[in-house]
């Protein structure tokens, strides 16, 4: 069994009661490890993909005992039955759960890259792992996400629940 690692899940939802799909899916999660914090949860635009409507985005740190890829696979069983389907690429969701980084862990597989390829681009997946792992970088080097956060842009985020409120 692999050496309990911190990660750090960004959730999204964009489809119905949005916080109701956060908390549900905080608390399948928790049956997974240990988790360390909650994020604000943060409301966006839509970012790529077709003409949806807006997101909300929070992340959790989790302390596990998984591996890297069992934890994917155990993310994606939480999206299904929170009842996510993936019908086209970046399409409005239910839940989104995504493996933004890991504390001294690298993965560059088909199917899982961690830190997640994108993450230096989105604020709405940057500001809600700044606030459970303020202290997160590249683990090749190069400057830390906060630096990268205040690069950005677009989308602008809202910030609409404090961590005790949801987490």
């Amino acid at each position: 069994m692999p050496l309990p690692a911190r990660y750090v899940i960004g959730l999204g939802s964009n489809l119905g009661d949005r916080l109701v799909h956060l908390v549900r899916a905080a608390d399948q999660i928790r049956g997974l490890g240990r988790v360390l914090a909650f994020s604000a949860v943060y409301e966006s635009a839509a970012w790529g993909g077709p003409e949806q409507g807006p997101f909300l985005n929070a992340a959790l740190a989790l302390e596990v005992a998984l591996d890297p890829a069992r934890l994917l696979a155990a993310l994606l069983e939480i999206e299904r039955d929170l009842g996510r389907q993936r019908r086209e690429r970046w399409g409005p969701r239910t839940i989104d759960l995504d493996l933004l980084w890991a504390d001294g862990v690298v993965v560059d597989t088909p199917g899982l890259r961690i830190p997640h390829e994108r993450l230096a681009e989105r604020s709405f997946a940057l500001r809600p792992l700044l606030d459970v792992a303020p202290d997160a970088r590249p683990p090749a080097g190069g400057p830390p996400y906060a630096e990268a956060l205040q690069r950005l842009a677009a989308p602008v985020l809202t910030r609409v629940f404090e961590p005790h409120h949801w987490g």
